[in-house]
């Protein structure tokens, strides 16, 4: 969808109708991020970006049951999560604070073959199995026969290093908290090997909320008979039109929706309850953006761009094949984030030999601008957000006198899970609602109260389901 400059030269077999948009909204709810699409230049990036790669809910309903997503009040979607038997550990703390205790070797531990008692925030590994550490050189064997057991919220293991030299020890530092470890092999003893290990996953449902927004628009009796601007739209062949305070209100929602589907915070529990409530007791939903879902963002601070921080990047970044076929990594950015990466692409020869020139003559000009960068087998989209430079953004300004906020940027992968699932997806489920409230300005039976004039509400009710980890870049305060 989009807005044509002007008035069309001409209109034929269409039928021509202010409203035409919102009627289309209200009675369906998939089509409002495609009537976003509107303002994807200025404030809908991601928003249009999923909508034009079908990354989107379809068919949702109160009530709804199927497959992959359940509509379990008016307001909330459960999707299913398809879990990987590939679980890593994370050392975590147990009693007394500590990640690890060894009391033979307290700075060596396991050396001389002592026991080390080591916790982990799960209880994945058992009994004879082999733990790699995150140096990816260190083994650890559980020479216990029974299964690990929990100790102030950890999960006790004890173990061995694996090594042929009585000299070896377990570097501490690999035994950090929240550092990780994977379970890789068994090793059981060769005469009497009783029993083995059991393990299952199993899917379960992750919780969308739906945050609750509305805008209304107004306007005198007066000014109803006066002239009115006309913002022509198109969309798959169709035109219509869009009054100037109906596009303002339009405006004004995709940009509220924008923010809410990246950075909106949830105010419901885990188990469904609503904690914000306004002064009356009525309960305020809100559902989390794609930055809070799961356990929320990685964080990378950053002072300019380089080829290996890009590349840290990607090789942390959740990368999964699209419907396409492709890897596709969306970034999310404020201008200077924007300009750094740019430079950063001229700078490793991302410039074609005749230097990007377009047209002829008076009109000939150097575009360094592309839709995307394709390398490593990875694409990346660069996107600008204005919200990231918007005056109307909070902003804390750095020591050479930026804002802090144009350096933000937040890398969004594309494609699909292993079970065929978008990795983000928008979630439409009660139509948007649009409606007017009329004075005496209409009378008759359309007259709800005396003032000269008229006001039109816009409600509309929109979440977000990221089943990846998203990646956030900024720039220090201290920078």
């Amino acid at each position: 969808m989009r807005l044509l400059p002007g008035q069309p030269t001409h209109i034929a077999n269409h039928s021509i109708d202010s409203l035409s948009l919102m009627r289309n909204a209200v009675s369906n709810p998939d089509v409002l991020p495609t009537v976003f699409e509107l303002f994807k230049d200025e404030y809908t990036p991601l928003t249009t970006l999923l909508n034009v790669k079908g990354m989107k809910t379809k068919g949702l309903y109160d009530g709804f049951s199927g497959a992959n997503y359940k509509v379990v009040k008016s307001n909330v979607v459960q999707y299913l999560i398809k879990h990987s038997d590939r679980v890593k550990l994370h050392f975590a703390k147990g009693p007394g604070g500590v990640t690890f205790e060894c009391d033979a070797y307290p700075t060596q531990p396991g050396r001389n073959q002592s026991i080390v008692y080591c916790y982990f925030d799960t209880n994945w590994a058992g009994p004879k199995e082999v733990i790699e550490l995150n140096d990816n050189e260190t083994k650890i064997y559980i020479i216990d026969d029974q299964p690990p057991v929990e100790v102030g919220g950890a999960w006790r293991h004890m173990v061995k290093i694996v090594t042929s030299t009585n000299e070896s020890f377990i570097n501490p530092e690999l035994m950090e908290e929240n550092s990780e470890a994977s379970v890789v092999h068994t090793m059981y003893e060769h005469d009497f090997s009783e029993t083995g290990n059991e393990k299952y996953t199993f899917d379960s449902y992750g919780q969308a909320s739906m945050t609750l927004q509305r805008l209304k628009y107004s306007y005198s009796g007066t000014a109803e008979h006066l002239a009115v601007d006309k913002y022509w739209t198109m969309h798959k062949g169709h035109a219509s039109w869009l009054t100037y305070a109906e596009k303002t209100m339009m405006e004004r929602a995709a940009k509220y929706h924008e923010y809410a589907t990246i950075f909106g915070k949830g105010t419901v529990a885990t188990d469904g309850t609503v904690l914000m409530k306004d002064k009356q007791g009525r309960e305020i939903l809100s559902g989390d953006g794609i930055i809070y879902q799961g356990d929320g963002a990685y964080e990378y601070p950053y002072n300019t761009w380089t080829m290996k921080f890009l590349e840290a990047i990607m090789e942390d970044a959740d990368l999964r094949a699209g419907s396409n076929g492709k890897l596709e990594l969306a970034v999310i950015a404020g201008q200077k984030a924007i300009n750094g990466f740019s430079k950063l692409m001229r700078e490793s020869g991302f410039v074609t030999q005749n230097n990007n020139v377009v047209g002829d003559a008076e009109t000939k000009g150097v575009n360094n601008d592309y839709d995307y960068y394709e390398f490593g087998g990875v694409r990346i989209i660069p996107k600008r957000w204005r919200w990231f430079d918007s005056e109307e953004r909070p902003h804390k300004e750095l020591s050479d006198g930026t804002r802090k906020g144009s350096w933000d940027a937040i890398f969004v992968p594309l494609g699909k899970t292993s079970s065929g699932d978008n990795q983000i997806e928008l979630v439409q489920l009660r139509p948007p609602k649009s409606g007017a409230v009329h004075g005496i300005n209409k009378g008759g039976s359309e007259m709800s109260n005396s003032a000269d004039g008229s006001h039109h509400h816009f409600l509309f009710q929109s979440g977000v389901i990221s089943r990846a980890k998203i990646q956030r870049i900024f720039r220090p305060y201290n920078s």
